[in-house]
């Protein structure tokens, strides 16, 4: 197998795994069906989407790296599902932004 032919295999696996973030997530029309609306603001709240990951030890009152790398991880499936569906920043602050009656 050529250089090319892995490329486009790559390239193709990547395509059809954004097609079905969208089939999942996204209407016929680009947004946000009402229930995949619900989880991603969920998300948002639960992935640090709108606020720092900075996280600090009641013990030692110092950054706490480990804590910090675990919010960035919640952070970083947040990003992905964010940029599988094509979402816009306009889209993305709007869910980011998002605050429910029970917060």
């Amino acid at each position: 197998m050529g250089w090319n032919e892995a490329f486009e295999r790559v390239r193709a696996r990547l395509r059809n795994r954004a097609w079905c973030y969208r089939a999942l997530f996204m209407t016929p029309g680009g947004e946000l069906g009402p229930a995949a609306e619900t989880v991603m603001k969920d998300l948002a709240q639960y992935c640090y989407a709108s606020r720092s990951t900075l996280k600090v030890s009641q013990v030692t009152q110092q950054s706490d790296p480990l804590a910090m790398a675990f919010a960035e991880g919640r952070r970083d499936v947040f990003n992905r599902i964010t940029a599988m569906c094509s979402l816009s920043p306009d889209q993305i602050d709007r869910i980011a932004q998002h605050r429910t009656h029970d917060e």
